[in-house]
């Protein structure tokens, strides 16, 4: 990151900026790896993952199920390991 201190006003309003494209950039990371980290059978809990003005969601009635372990195909937690791996990545 780097700003330039032009005032007070100016230097505000690059930090906001700064901050939002980090946010936006964080948020898509995450989005991608839970995708990625999702167990697939039929694929609906891989892509019930979407992005809402509150954050990053997935109304799947049973992603808490595969996210504790119900599924061969991922370990108990692969929601909380893709968000290690996203936040490892920024």
């Amino acid at each position: 990151m780097r700003l330039t201190v032009t005032g007070i006003a100016e230097t505000e309003a690059a930090l906001e900026a700064e901050i939002a494209d980090t946010r936006d950039r964080l948020a898509a990371s995450l989005l991608d790896a839970l995708r990625a980290a999702t167990p697939v059978e039929s694929g609906r809990a891989r892509e019930g993952w979407h992005m809402t003005e509150a954050g990053i969601r997935n109304d799947v009635p049973y992603v808490g199920r595969l996210n504790a372990g119900s599924s061969r195909q991922a370990p108990a937690g692969f929601v909380e390991a893709a968000i290690d791996r996203a936040l490892e990545r920024e």
